[in-house]
């Protein structure tokens, strides 16, 4: 399947187990698989527009630079989706613990507050996704 629209701009998440990963994106999170390669351990996968793409570690030498570090330090993930509940059933049924519950946020942007309802999560490989719903905009 592939999306109505590739992004311009997807990140590349590199992960311990490509088969772990792709269970918990497709099969936890909702994510579908686009395509794979499986000869590779890498697949592109996208949830209503958001697009990631995920390889195994040892298929990714060129982005190492000496001993491999904990994934995703200093990165966080924003994946907009239109039912912030569902995607909380989704983890609540997988067993995922949440590392920070929901909680309602504006932001601003020029002279508007966006109203945001979001929640964090770490996936199997350390890396923080926050889900978003967006709910509102209101004059800043």
């Amino acid at each position: 399947m592939q999306p109505k629209e590739w992004n311009r701009l997807v990140p590349e998440l590199t992960v311990a187990s490509y088969a772990r990963a792709k269970d918990f994106y497709t099969g936890i999170l909702g994510f579908a698989l686009c395509f794979e390669r499986s000869e590779d351990r890498f697949g592109y996968f996208d949830l209503h527009g958001a697009q990631v793409m995920l390889l195994e570690d040892e298929a990714d030498a060129l982005n190492r630079r000496g001993e491999p570090g904990p994934c995703g330090k200093g990165l966080h993930l924003q994946i907009e989706v239109d039912d912030l509940q569902t995607m909380l059933s989704r983890l609540e049924n997988a067993g995922v613990a949440l590392a920070r519950g929901v909680e309602e946020a504006w932001y601003r942007v020029d002279n508007q507050l966006h109203g945001h309802r979001e929640i964090f999560i770490h996936d199997p490989d350390g890396y923080l996704l926050r889900f978003t719903e967006h709910f509102a905009v209101r004059p800043a």
